[in-house]
């Protein structure tokens, strides 16, 4: 069976899907957990030797969903779209928070791991609205 870390490999190759609310999107490890619990003995019977990249992951169960169990394809939709939009999430923080990156973290420019700390340790006033709402939303809050 393939398990969540394996899982985990592909996720950082999806294509990101313009979306965005106020509320967190579900994080990448639950994704994967549901595509393991739901997909995981399916994958290892339809898709073997397939690239755990989410490309060819996702085309070869739609590709033989004829076969995969039913909670598989119940779920598999579901954790893709999941991933996709925290990865869309993830990017639409550097956009949103363009002037806070300079105004309050200039320092870290050109550091993204050190920019997101020093957003994330700014008092959340110092923020403009549309800068909290996608740290949130990426869930990095």
């Amino acid at each position: 069976m393939v398990r969540p870390p394996s899982l985990a490999l592909f996720v950082a190759v999806l294509a990101a899907s313009p979306a965005m609310s106020a509320e967190p999107t579900m994080s990448f490890e639950s994704a994967t957990t549901i595509l393991a619990e739901s997909c995981g003995k399916d994958i290892d019977a339809n898709c073997f030797g397939v690239n755990l990249d989410a490309t060819r992951l996702k085309e070869c169960l739609s590709r033989n969903q004829d076969v995969v169990s039913p909670q598989c394809r119940a779920d598999y939709f579901r954790a893709f779209d999941a991933i996709q939009k925290r990865i869309s999430a993830r990017s639409a923080v550097w956009r949103a928070c363009e002037r806070e990156k300079t105004k309050v973290c200039g320092e870290t420019q050109g550091k993204p791991g050190e920019t997101i700390a020093c957003l994330l340790k700014a008092p959340t006033k110092s923020l403009g609205w549309g800068c909290n709402q996608a740290l949130t939303q990426a869930g990095y809050r």
